[in-house]
């Protein structure tokens, strides 16, 4: 088992859709990663398509942006400081894959945001992205989830994060000439148990977690914002609307 990354099925759900995609299409791609944070999510995936795969990462953090060209180094990969929209003077073309994880919970411009994927993303394109709830069923994260939003007003944005809802973000997504053709529900109370399980047994470990949850999608549950404490993460595979 070699699993591309571990520790959130959410994150390796959209990571082996990028792969099966890499199998059955072998023209070359171009990848968006709008919040790429330290670039570790793409490691394994660029190591093993290098020749293929061209990364394009969007941070607005500096030392996450040095750490990200660090991790990266010798891949294909570039890492450019800025929020994830005005991207204009920095970016150029179009991207097969834009992604997005972990990411729009920490955005205080949302739709300005979401404007941005439809921009760059190719007409064939896909866009895959998920949003985590964790931050806010765990009460130590509650002063900075009320102080987050004020401070964005003036301006601080990085500190900013609140809870996405579900009808907000659909409705975004519609708003900006997209669809949502997957949606899914990841990362139950199991992800706790993934840090501590030792580093040797880790890939196992994640590899039944990831079944588990996909057999959870494939009941009849029905997932609404008041279920964010059990599922914590929200996953969709979107394309443009006329796709």
């Amino acid at each position: 088992m070699s699993l591309l990354t571990t520790g959130n099925t959410a994150k390796l759900y959209c990571l082996n859709w990028l792969e099966k995609y890499l199998t059955d299409h072998p023209a070359p791609i171009r990848i968006l990663d709008l919040g790429c944070g330290e670039g570790l999510n793409f490691v394994k995936l660029l190591q093993k398509y290098a020749a293929r795969v061209s990364y394009t990462g969007i941070e607005p953090d500096e030392k996450n942006c040095q750490l990200a060209r660090e991790n990266l180094r010798g891949l294909p990969a570039t890492v450019i400081k800025s929020y994830g929209y005005k991207l204009s003077d920095k970016l150029s073309g179009e991207y097969d894959f834009v992604v997005s994880f972990s990411v729009l919970e920490h955005v205080f411009r949302r739709l300005a945001y979401l404007k941005t994927v439809k921009e760059y993303l190719a007409p064939a394109g896909y866009f895959l992205i998920n949003y985590d709830a964790g931050h806010f069923v765990a009460g130590r994260e509650r002063l900075k989830n009320m102080v987050g939003p004020f401070l964005a007003l003036f301006g601080l944005e990085k500190y900013y994060q609140s809870f996405v809802k579900e009808e907000d973000f659909c409705e975004f997504i519609d708003l900006v000439g997209l669809k949502i053709i997957d949606q899914k529900f990841f990362n139950t109370k199991l992800k706790g148990v993934a840090k501590i399980i030792s580093p040797a047994n880790s890939e196992e470990f994640t590899g039944k977690w990831f079944n588990y949850e996909l057999w959870l999608n494939s009941l009849d549950i029905e997932y609404v914002d008041a279920l964010a404490s059990i599922f914590e993460t929200r996953n969709f595979i979107i394309r443009h609307k006329n796709k």
